[in-house]
Order: structure tokens, then sequence, then C-alpha cells
């Protein structure tokens, strides 16, 4: 169910990883399976993710290229693009994504 409803962006290009994380760093789901992504990163942009407010879209910038994050009620959702990537197009597929009831 997760993998059908992220296909759309991780089909993006420019788009290098997406993860969902449960609140206690649990990843739930990867695609593709993150190469220099390891769980003390992943727990660092879990703290950040708490500060930000529901239903907000939060980028980073970092070296090798951007991370977006966006809370989905416990959960949050990260997806690592590349610097050459389409921003607003990352953006519209998450703000667009449907999740079923």
């Amino acid at each position: 169910m997760i993998e059908s409803v992220l296909r759309g962006l991780t089909g993006l290009k420019g788009v290098r990883t997406v993860l969902f994380v449960e609140s206690d760093g649990f990843v739930v789901f990867a695609r593709p399976t993150p190469v220099d992504v390891d769980s003390a990163l992943v727990d660092s942009w879990n703290a950040l993710a708490k500060q930000i407010p529901d239903e907000a879209l939060t980028t980073v910038v970092m070296e090798s290229g951007y991370l977006i994050l966006k809370p989905v009620e416990e959960r949050v959702l990260m997806t690592v693009c590349e610097r050459s990537c389409n921003l607003g197009n990352v953006r519209h597929a998450l703000q667009n994504l449907e999740w079923p009831a």
C-alpha cells in the first residue's frame, strides 16, 4: 500500500531516496535502498521533523542535495533529492499524496 502511494514520488527525476519513518526512528519504507544514509542520520532528521508543524513541508539544503520533510500523522516522509532535481515537482508530488482511509 505504501509503495503504491509513493510510486509517483519515487519515480521523479532527481529523487534519490524516499524514507517513511516512525516517530521512534524505525524505517517503515525505503525506496530505493539508501546508500549513504545511516541510522544516526535518520535519527537526526527525525529529531528535526519533530519540530515541524503538521502539514508543513520543510526543505533542508545539504551539501549533496536537498532533504524534504513532511509529517504524516505519527510518521515522517523524508525525501532526499539531488541538487539537479526540480524542487517544485517534488513539492507538488508531496502535497498531492493521497493516503487511503
